[in-house]
């Protein structure tokens, strides 16, 4: 009898101790976030994605007392940004808005120390419609005026984009495709702010970036979009896919990931916090001021956008690296 009480005591003692040991770490994850959290861009600062993240931020701050530190890292086709995300330690505290071309282009085309499986999707936050502008006082009021100016004074024309490895590079590339003697070669800048700036000086002819970064500028003229349909910003501007069949249809998503593995309980709660902060309408109306719109997706739909875009540049990558052998 003794040495079953001895047992039941000490087995009580135990689960007592089991109990207590799970409490802190129960308690944490409750209350996450206890701090604030970094989120990584490899975007430069002051243009759309930078934008979003800082109203998300602002809501968050206001609404829940959570500190959203968002850290500009342009460059680097996005790479060095990335990989600092992936490294981080999986524990919900460092997480990144970036691009599905970023996560999927640019591991295709080379060695990075990373591909989209590397990362755990949270969210989708927006779809940005990509175009092409140019100055208004250029003359140019077509993407055939554009090419036809390329071929009659070849080396005088370029067009601009974010990074050297990225979906718009490809994209332009098969769209020279269809202009073979025009010479327009692609120009890989850290943002769209800063390709805004080099199209308002007269530093490059053309930008290849989402329209928004276009709109508060009267001096640029948007001459094509790649969405599938107009842009209603630009309801004049023809899509590619008008100009040159199916294959031209082109949007830039963008969307919260975060560290392999971080706990799926944090990441639930931070998809909980950014699908409550993209159906605000404070936030919605913040967007639409600067001409953007919310297009929240769950962690699993975001993680089937990113392969789908994986599938979609596949072949195309495929082929240029093939042809850059030869």
């Amino acid at each position: 009898m003794k040495r079953n009480l001895s047992r039941m005591f000490r087995t009580g003692v135990a689960a007592a101790a089991a109990l207590l040991c799970a409490m802190p770490f129960q308690a944490a994850a409750e209350d996450y976030p206890s701090r604030p959290i970094t989120l990584i861009m490899p975007f430069g600062a002051g243009n759309a994605p930078d934008t979003a993240a800082r109203i998300i931020g602002d809501y968050l701050q206001r609404k829940h007392n959570i500190t959203l530190l968002i850290t500009s890292k342009p460059g680097g086709s996005g790479i060095p940004a990335t990989l600092e995300t992936v490294r981080a330690r999986p524990d919900g505290y460092t997480i990144s808005l970036t691009s599905a071309n970023v996560l999927t282009v640019v591991p295709q085309y080379k060695k990075c120390g990373f591909t989209y499986k590397d990362l755990a999707p949270v969210a989708q936050v927006n779809v940005f419609t990509m175009g092409w502008g140019v100055r208004a006082d250029s003359g140019i009021a077509s993407v055939q005026d554009l090419m036809d100016k390329a071929k009659a004074e070849r080396g005088k024309y370029s067009l601009a984009s974010p990074g050297a490895f990225t979906a718009q590079r490809f994209y332009h590339a098969n769209v020279m495709k269809l202009f073979p003697e025009s010479d327009l070669p692609y120009v890989a800048y850290n943002g769209g702010a800063e390709i805004v700036t080099a199209l308002l000086g007269n530093h490059i002819s053309a930008g290849f970036t989402p329209v928004v970064n276009f709109k508060p500028h009267k001096d640029i003229r948007v001459i094509a979009v790649c969405g599938a349909q107009r842009d209603p910003n630009y309801p004049d501007a023809p899509t590619f896919k008008e100009m040159f069949g199916d294959g031209f249809v082109f949007d830039s998503v963008y969307g919260i990931v975060a560290p392999l593995k971080t706990p799926k309980d944090r990441i639930e709660r931070l998809q909980s916090l950014i699908k409550e902060a993209l159906s605000d309408p404070d936030v919605q109306a913040k967007f639409a001021k600067v001409n953007m719109t919310t297009n929240y997706l769950p962690a699993d739909e975001f993680g089937k956008v990113i392969e789908g875009y994986y599938k979609l540049f596949e072949e195309p990558i495929r082929k240029a690296k093939e042809a850059e052998k030869k």
